[in-house]
C-alpha cells in the first residue's frame, strides 16, 4: 500500500469531496461513514482515503473516543485508506485542550499501528503539535494540511520531517521554502 506521488497538479491531497474521481485525490471520510457505516462502508475502486477523528468532533457532546477507534480499526482494514486523519489541535473550533492532546495521540498510536501516515489539522496550536511529536516520536509522515503559515513555522515543521500541503490561500514565502517533494496540493483549505 503505497500513497501516489503527489508530484502531479491535478492530485488533491486533502478534500472532503466524495464525488473526486478515484485516483485523484485523497478524500477525508466523515464522522457518518467513521462511527456508523465503518463495517459497511466499501471504497471505489482505485480510489484513495483518509479517517481520523477532527478536532472539532471533540467538541460534540456525548464524544465516545472508543466509538471512533472502533470505526478507525474497520476502515483501516481497506489499503484503499491511506492515511490517518485529518487530526491534531484546533486552539479556535475544537473540545477542551486535554481531550484534543489525548485524542491526538491516540491517532498517533493508530497511525503507527497500521503504518499509515497522517494528515494534521492544526490551528493556533503549532507549539502542542511539535510538542506532542518531539513526545512520542512518530515514524510515520506527518503533513500539515492548509499551511497557510510563514516560512519561519514552515521551515520548524520541515526540520521535523513533516511535509505540508497548501490550499487556495498560502503564504508564497512558505510555498518557495518547501521543497518541492514535500509540497502538496489541496482543495479542502480553500
Amino acid at each position: 500500500m503505497n500513497i501516489p506521488e503527489i508530484a502531479l497538479l491535478d492530485f488533491d491531497f486533502h478534500t472532503h469531496r466524495t464525488d473526486t474521481l478515484p485516483g485523484k485525490g485523497i478524500v477525508c471520510l466523515g464522522k457518518e461513514t467513521i462511527l456508523h457505516d465503518a463495517r459497511t462502508w466499501l471504497p471505489q475502486k482505485g480510489g484513495y482515503y483518509a479517517a481520523g477523528v477532527h478536532p472539532w468532533w471533540t467538541a460534540d457532546a456525548g464524544f465516545d473516543l472508543e466509538a471512533y477507534c472502533r470505526g478507525m480499526e474497520a476502515l483501516l482494514q481497506h489499503p484503499e485508506v491511506v492515511q490517518v486523519g485529518e487530526c491534531g489541535i484546533d486552539r479556535l473550533r475544537g473540545g477542551a485542550l486535554e481531550l484534543q492532546q489525548r485524542v491526538m495521540a491516540k491517532m498517533v498510536e493508530t497511525s503507527e499501528t497500521a503504518g499509515r501516515p497522517m494528515t494534521i489539522h492544526c490551528v493556533k496550536a503549532f507549539d502542542l503539535l511539535l510538542k506532542i511529536h518531539k513526545d512520542l516520536k512518530p515514524q510515520q509522515k506527518w503533513t500539515i494540511h492548509g499551511f497557510r503559515g510563514n516560512a519561519t513555522l514552515a521551515q520548524q515543521l520541515l526540520d521535523r520531517g513533516m511535509d505540508l500541503s497548501f490550499g487556495k490561500h498560502f503564504n508564497p514565502e512558505a510555498w518557495d521554502t518547501t521543497p518541492p517533494d514535500r509540497r502538496h496540493r489541496e482543495s479542502d483549505a480553500e
